[in-house]
Formats: structure tokens, C-alpha cells, sequence
């Protein structure tokens, strides 16, 4: 009898070993499992962190482009509309020629010097005394000195003009006196930086004939090229403000993961 107690106690001693040794393997499982989750942790921490880190660089660079274009695009919008201001005071004195001209950049002073304040004289009828009217062509217009070109290859506008600008031609500075003996009775030659030489032998320099035409020519010239300045700088902002705008959504987002992580 006691050598069955002493078996039975042994058995038992056998089992309750088994059960701690599955006890303790568990417990190691677990505590792998759990450092495996916490190390897995870490590294979804990490990552989220990088991202947010490289995301809040791009989303700073973004808004600093945003910043400058929409400062640029302030700053044309503000010039556009001062000189627009200008030039509008000045059309509504009265219908004058000038603002139904266009001439190529660079030109304005040629062809403020070839018409001046003829320039300021609005296209009429023939029943009002003042002002500009329409003629025929001149059947056998006479050629300009060397083969000048005329001013009608720069400059486009209304046709009755045609006469006067057939008739002025853009040279060099430095050719106009030298051609200037070669004029035919009503020709002039003007050069890019304002000087007149005429038929008759009047000759005006840039320097001593500044032409209120000319500015107001570059004024119409310089409104033009900042409004399309103003177009380009315009997109560029906004593609800038929708760049930025995805960026703060991804920051966001990245912002919510890395809590998620740290939870």
C-alpha cells in the first residue's frame, strides 16, 4: 500500500513538472510574441516618424513656393492695376490714334519721334475740321533712301496711317545722317532710340525731343506684358496653393498614423 501512495505521489509530482514545463514554454512564447508585437511597434513608429519627417519638409518647401508666387502675383496684380489706372485716365480724354496702335517692343521711341503729337489726334470724318482721315494709297509711292524699311512692317493699327508710315523709315542711328540727304519731300527716318532726321533737313536727337507719345507707348507695351505675366504667375500660384494643400492633407494623415503607433 505504500509503495502504490509512493507511485501515485510520484506520477502526480511527474505531471505537475509537465504541466510547469508547458507552463513555462508558453510563458516564453508569450513573452516572444510580445517582443516581437513591441519591436514591430517600433519599427511602425519609426517609419511613421520618417515619413511625417520627410512629408513636413515638402509640405514647408511647398508653402514657401506658395508664398513667394502668391507674392509675386500680388505685386504684378497691384502694378497691372496702377498703370491700367493710368493709362485709362489719359483714353478717356478723348479718342486719340495712339490707342488704336500696336508696335513691337522696343520701338515706341521711333515711333513716338516719327508722329509725336499727331499721335494724340483722333480719326474723323470729313465733316469735323481736326483729326485723321482715311486716303487712298498713293498710286507710285516714292522708295526710302538704301532700302530703308518703313515703319509699317513694326507697327499695326488703323489704315489711315498707311500714308505717313509708308513713308518713314527705321534705320541705325548711326545711318541716319548719312541718308538723310536722300529724302524725298515728306520722308523722315527714325531710329530705335528716338532720333528724327527729316526731308527738309530738320534733325532731332532722342536727348533733346522727348516724346509723350513714346511713353505713352510703352506704357500700352509694358501693361500688355504684365498682364501676361500676370497669367503665368497667376497659374503658377495656383498650382503652388493645390500642391501645398495635398501636402497638409498627407501631414495630416501621416499625424493621425504616428498617434495611432504611439497608442
Amino acid at each position: 500500500a505504500e509503495a502504490a501512495r509512493a507511485a501515485d505521489a510520484v506520477r502526480t509530482a511527474e505531471s505537475a513538472l509537465e504541466n510547469a514545463i508547458q507552463a513555462m514554454d508558453a510563458a516564453e512564447d508569450g513573452k516572444a510574441e510580445a517582443v516581437a508585437l513591441a519591436e514591430a511597434a517600433d519599427e511602425a513608429l519609426a517609419s511613421a516618424e520618417e515619413a511625417r519627417a520627410i512629408v513636413q519638409d515638402r509640405e514647408s518647401e511647398a508653402r514657401a513656393a506658395r508664398s513667394a508666387a502668391e507674392g509675386e502675383a500680388a505685386a504684378i496684380r497691384a502694378e497691372v492695376a496702377a498703370l491700367a489706372k493710368m493709362v485709362q485716365r489719359e483714353a478717356n480724354a478723348g479718342s486719340q490714334l495712339l490707342d488704336q496702335l500696336q508696335v513691337e517692343p522696343g520701338l515706341e521711341k521711333a515711333l513716338g519721334a516719327a508722329l509725336a503729337d499727331d499721335l494724340r489726334a483722333p480719326i474723323i470724318g470729313n465733316d469735323r475740321p481736326s483729326g485723321w482721315v482715311g486716303l487712298p494709297d498713293y498710286i507710285d509711292p516714292q522708295p526710302l533712301p538704301g532700302g530703308v524699311t518703313p515703319l509699317t512692317a513694326y507697327v499695326s493699327g488703323p489704315t489711315v496711317l498707311a500714308r505717313r508710315l509708308g513713308q518713314i523709315g527705321l534705320v541705325e542711328r548711326e545711318a541716319g545722317p548719312r541718308l538723310q540727304e536722300f529724302l524725298q519731300p515728306g520722308q523722315r527716318l527714325v531710329s530705335c532710340e528716338g532720333d528724327l532726321w527729316r526731308w527738309d533737313g530738320f534733325r532731332a536727337g532722342a536727348e533733346d525731343a522727348p516724346s509723350a507719345a513714346a511713353l505713352r507707348l510703352q506704357q500700352l507695351n509694358k501693361l500688355t506684358q504684365l498682364k501676361r505675366d500676370l497669367e503665368d504667375v497667376a497659374a503658377r500660384a495656383e498650382g503652388a496653393a493645390q500642391a501645398h494643400a495635398a501636402l497638409q492633407a498627407r501631414l495630416a494623415d501621416l499625424a493621425r498614423a504616428d498617434q495611432m503607433a504611439r497608442d
